[in-house]
């Protein structure tokens, strides 16, 4: 049975597992995804699954970011050299940037809270989960995965935790915007220049323009994959008791009190 035909007579359905993904909705803060919105246009939406709309703004963040010079402009802001903050800014750039950095934020705001009203329905209706999907793609199915494994697999390269929960397009995006900021940013140059002992020469070569980028990806991903983890751990066990409960419990079933 495939996940259209199990799920065609449901109206909401809880998960949705093919071949490369695992899509779900789960109970959120809505200030969390609206929290990494404002840390990076488009994190919200990926938390959501919402992968159009979050690699768009993933985008959108980047080109519009390093046209306007936001990120080094910050920089001379925070160390008191406001002259050079005004040179260097790009204002027909920035007016583009503000506009739809505010609406990513109360976007993915919004879609929390309607996901965790179907959230509740979809829990009411229980609609089947099917926990297996192969395709000659590939294999997919619900396991119990180790949130603490995730972890570690996204610290030594953001993107891989998310591989090994079989988030695919969150997984390979990840990855590919992780390579991009760390080669344009020159962080590893850096870094080895710095373990060097060159200090000097590690911070000239930094772009930090690019740098910035890195904290809020780091942090996104090692965010995300564990809590996705707790969540496919959730999932699983949900879809496991409740096909225990449909094809083995006895209606008639009585179990006194002790």
């Amino acid at each position: 049975m495939n996940n259209s035909k199990a799920t065609e007579n449901a109206r909401y359905y809880r998960a949705y597992v093919s071949s490369y993904n695992t899509n779900i909705i789960q109970l959120k803060t809505p200030w969390v995804p609206a929290w990494w919105s404002a840390a990076f246009p488009g994190m919200g939406h990926l938390m959501h699954g919402a992968y159009t709309k979050g690699f768009v703004l993933f985008i959108w963040e980047l080109v519009i970011n390093v046209n306007s010079k936001i990120n080094l402009s910050m920089v001379y802001s925070f160390t008191g050299q406001f002259d050079l903050a005004k040179e260097v800014i790009n204002t027909r750039w920035v007016l583009l940037y503000i506009p739809v950095y505010i609406i990513s934020i109360w976007d993915s705001y919004r879609k929390t809270v309607d996901i965790n009203k179907l959230y509740v329905l979809a829990s009411e209706e229980k609609a089947p989960i099917v926990p297996f999907n192969l395709t000659a793609m590939g294999l997919n199915f619900l396991d119990r995965r180790q949130p603490r494994l995730a972890l570690l697999w996204s610290i030594l390269m953001p993107g891989m935790g998310h591989l090994y929960l079989k988030r695919i397009p969150t997984g390979f995006f990840l990855l590919l915007v992780w390579i991009v900021c760390t080669y344009f940013s020159n962080i590893l140059t850096g870094l080895h220049l710095t373990l060097l002992g060159n200090f000097s020469e590690a911070t000239n070569v930094l772009d930090i323009q690019w740098a910035l980028f890195l904290p809020s990806l780091y942090g996104f991903a090692l965010y995300d994959a564990y809590t996705l983890a707790v969540e496919y751990n959730k999932l699983y066990k949900t879809e496991q008791a409740e096909y225990l409960k449909r094809e083995y419990q006895l209606y008639d079933l009585k179990i006194n009190n002790l």
